[in-house]
């Protein structure tokens, strides 16, 4: 889809799908993701961004645009974290690992801004 970036992280086992666009919009990209149905709630998407997990699926990072201006790349940033340490808890690490986090997050970021 034209509206979402997948992003590796470690290796290609482990993904954050990054997207944009209104709620219905980022609804079927989670739901080509294999997320429940009806995740995506108008208000809870009213924010800058979101990022959506669930135990056996990607971390979804959804923004009602895709990041252009400085507050919105630190939403990415802020919301990539929360992407990283998802998958770095469902891999069971939890200390430690300040380093992978802070190259994970920066791959996002450099991934979806260079993404035309």
């Amino acid at each position: 889809m034209k509206n979402e970036i997948v992003i590796p992280i470690l290796n290609d086992e482990y993904k954050v799908i990054f997207c944009w666009g209104s709620p219905a919009e980022v609804q079927k990209i989670m739901k080509k993701w294999h997320y429940p149905q009806d995740r995506v709630k108008s208000s809870e998407f009213s924010g800058r961004g979101v990022c959506f997990y669930s135990d056996d699926c990607h971390p979804i990072i959804a923004m009602p645009m895709k990041p252009e201006y400085p507050v919105e790349i630190g939403t990415l940033a802020h919301e990539a974290v929360h992407a990283v340490l998802n998958i770095l808890k469902k891999i069971g690490e939890d200390g430690g690992c300040e380093e992978i986090v802070a190259h994970s997050v920066g791959a996002i970021v450099r991934k979806v801004m260079s993404t035309k």
